[in-house]
């Protein structure tokens, strides 16, 4: 199970921490643009939750929007249970029009570095950046900016970092498998560049819980975010594309699933060349 807090890190994720208001789960950002580069963490998918609300408050106060007072308190008031409910989906929705949000790599980076920081007394941050091979000028900035830096590939697919737990060749012991450990897909999407990494939270050798930040076409523009789900091991002896992949985002709606749209993490990893469980090495 994981530590104290890092489930706080997970809890601020999926209910990031907004004075007054409930339910506003972290949206999903990636940045691919040259142009940000060197910019502050929080502005390229890379900020911790508390990051992500001050740049919301700083955002509306500094452009004039009106969603957020000087005291950070938010201008859009519902008193009833459907106006609080469209009140977090406007905030979400501001975070979204505004790029504010966290990639795959970032929240399971900010997780495992509570887990470890509190259990290991280990900066994990530090550890990965420390195994990846680059020039020594961009080994000081590495340094400096230990989240911005981590990537699914260069960070967690590591043989210094992590140890390959299985694969869909060689197979999973799922009894063994544990919080704290990684699926890592890698090259997948529609031109097989994209990578992905998802953390594991809980496992009891029947059901593997975890949690990552992603987006589903299906889900259109603001749909995206954070989510969590779980893998029912239904075939033990076969791999991870074998069991039963369930996951359901709050955003979509009972009838999108009720026409059978399907589970678009399960496809990411049938489609990407590699498909690993991977652990840290402490």
């Amino acid at each position: 199970m994981l530590s104290s807090k890092a489930q706080k890190v997970i809890n601020h994720y999926l209910n990031l921490p907004f004075q007054g208001v409930d339910g506003v789960r972290c949206p999903y950002f990636i940045n691919k643009r040259l142009t940000k580069r060197g910019a502050l963490r929080v502005l390229i998918g890379k900020g911790a939750p508390k990051e992500i609300v001050e740049e919301a408050k700083i955002i509306s106060i500094q452009y004039h929007h009106g969603v957020f007072d000087h005291d950070g308190h938010c201008c859009i008031h519902g008193e009833h249970l459907d106006d609080k409910k469209e009140e977090a989906q406007n905030i979400r929705k501001f975070l979204i029009d505004n790029q504010l949000g966290v990639d795959c790599s970032a929240l399971v980076t900010y997780i495992l570095r509570a887990h470890f920081e509190e259990t290991k007394g280990i900066d994990i941050a530090q550890k990965i950046i420390s195994n990846i091979p680059t020039t020594f000028a961009r080994k000081l900035i590495m340094k400096l900016r230990p989240i911005e830096s981590i990537g699914v590939r260069s960070g967690y697919y590591n043989e210094n970092n992590t140890l390959k737990l299985g694969d869909e060749t060689t197979g999973y012991d799922f009894s063994k498998i544990q919080a704290g450990d990684v699926i890592v897909i890698l090259e997948t999407g529609p031109n097989n560049t994209r990578n992905h990494i998802i953390l594991i939270t809980d496992c009891d050798g029947q059901k593997i819980q975890y949690i990552h930040s992603r987006a589903w076409s299906v889900e259109g523009q603001y749909g995206h975010g954070v989510n969590t789900g779980e893998i029912k091991i239904t075939y033990p002896g076969k791999g991870l594309l074998a069991q039963q992949w369930l996951e359901k985002s709050q955003a979509l709606t009972e009838d999108l699933f009720n026409q059978n749209q399907p589970n678009e993490t399960y496809l990411e990893a049938k489609n990407a060349k590699i498909l690993e469980i991977r652990r840290f090495k402490i």
